[in-house]
């Protein structure tokens, strides 16, 4: 074992798992859910300074205790994690130069290996939950990547390494001080256990058996359905697809203003929008979601670690007034993260009673991700000494299954939204997923050109 931190001593007791941790911990352990690591990959092009960009990164792994924790070799259904922190001399990015024959060959090199880090499972007990690589292939060119175990790593502590490593590596080469502490997820962790009380969990058992019936009852059809409400023409069996859009800055900002008025988040209004548009072109008299999205606290916005919420959500009268059905999901949002406080046990317990008494299962149908970060959209960032090119890498001979019907994606930023929508095909059709797609862009745009006040 390496030599601990002397400033940052391993506590003599263990750290709780955060409800998100357990119920991804359980998942995985189950079979459930395929195992795969959260993933970054920056291409640099230019005059790269190697060592100020390694203290920037290491100065991010030392100061962000999530990714100090360590689980036994074995890890059974209810494991303990401990920190072990990062020691003085401690390699914590591999360097290597890469005898490639041209860019091309390096590109292709770097995915493969970032694919085999994507999929790799971990060694628990003596890996650490992340593995960081430079990859150098001439003076001009090099690639950062990196994978984390999403046990400590979610969507946000993504944006959060992303944001702070080049802001760091920028303060180091000007010869500033970067940080040497960070919020600790360790004691975020221990707040939102301790922060549960038996009346609390008691409603939340309440709220998600509520929930969850209606989910049972609102079961997407298993049977095709390729015919867009409004259209008399049948689409021809296809497979499943992706479909892109983006809100630039100026109708982001509109957008955004006009949802502050009505009191909504940019992301609740997207997601009740797509709720009203699936459910005029499908008929649905109710509408079941699952949603992923992040459950930190604001005291605890900085912390990287693993608070990535998944809940169901049954919206009724779908396909009524817009406006009343943005609504209906705001609310419905905000409970499912007041009732965030019930463990995979218990959630599992409540799941298997609600299939019993309707005799249906709790389908994840209509999947949501939502992300919202700070600053602006930057897939290129440009220093003048340097090129900087996020998502870089494209993942190598790995296929990508998605098991809903419907996968809406959502990330905002400050001056920009950017929406995926998947569909599998054969549940939904490529023709009613655009026509849903096209309908939220329609009402974005609508929504946005209503003069203010």
């Amino acid at each position: 074992m390496p030599d601990l931190t002397p400033d940052r001593p391993a506590p003599a007791a263990p750290v709780p798992f955060t409800y998100e941790q357990d119920w991804f911990h359980t998942k995985t352990r189950t079979d459930a859910w395929a195992h795969k690591n959260v993933r970054l990959g920056f291409e640099i092009l230019g005059d790269l300074d190697t060592d100020a960009l390694l203290t920037a990164v290491r100065a991010f792994v030392t100061r962000h205790d999530a990714l100090h924790l360590q689980l036994p070799a074995d890890p059974g259904p209810d494991p303990e994690q401990r920190l072990r922190p990062i020691g003085a001399t401690e390699q914590v990015v591999e360097c290597q130069k890469v005898a490639a024959a041209s860019p091309e060959q390096f590109n292709r090199y770097v995915s493969a290996i970032l694919s085999r880090d994507c999929v790799a499972p971990w060694r628990y007990g003596e890996q650490r939950p992340f593995a960081i690589r430079l990859l150098r292939y001439d003076a001009g060119r090099h690639a950062l990547i990196a994978t984390f175990q999403n046990l400590v790593f979610d969507g946000r502590a993504h944006h959060l390494f992303a944001h702070e490593v080049w802001r760091d590596y920028e303060a180091v080469r000007r010869g500033d001080p970067v940080p040497d502490r960070a919020p600790s997820f360790a004691e975020a962790a221990a707040r939102q256990r301790a922060g549960t009380t038996p009346a609390q969990r008691e409603r939340a058992l309440a709220d998600w058996r509520e929930r969850l019936g209606r989910l049972a009852r609102t079961r997407w059809p298993s049977s095709p359905d390729r015919t867009p409400a409004g259209e008399g023409t049948r689409e021809p069996a296809a497979e499943g697809g992706m479909l892109r859009a983006e809100l630039d800055a100026r109708t982001t900002a509109a957008l955004r203003a006009a949802c502050a008025q009505a009191r909504l988040g940019l992301l609740q209004w997207t997601v009740g929008s797509f709720v009203h548009a699936l459910a005029s072109r499908t008929g649905r008299t109710e509408v079941g979601l699952w949603t992923s999205m992040d459950s930190r606290p604001p005291r605890d916005r900085d912390v990287v670690g693993m608070f990535a919420a998944s809940c169901p959500l049954v919206v009724a009268d779908p396909a009524g007034d817009p406006d009343a059905v943005r609504g209906r999901v705001r609310a419905g949002l905000l409970n499912a993260l007041k009732h965030q406080r019930l463990t995979a046990a218990e959630i599992t317990a409540v799941t298997r009673e609600a299939e019993a008494q309707h005799g249906a299962p709790v389908g994840r149908d209509i999947y949501v991700n939502l992300r919202r970060f700070e600053g602006d959209h930057a897939s290129v960032r440009d220093t003048g000494a340097l090129r900087i090119t996020a998502d870089a890498y494209e993942l190598r001979r790995i296929a990508v299954t998605d098991l809903h019907a419907l996968h809406l994606r959502c990330t905002e930023y400050r001056d920009r939204l950017l929406i995926g929508l998947r569909y599998d095909g054969l549940r939904v059709g490529g023709a009613t997923a655009r026509a849903v797609l096209d309908d939220v862009l329609a009402a974005a745009a609508a929504q946005a050109a209503e003069p203010a006040g």
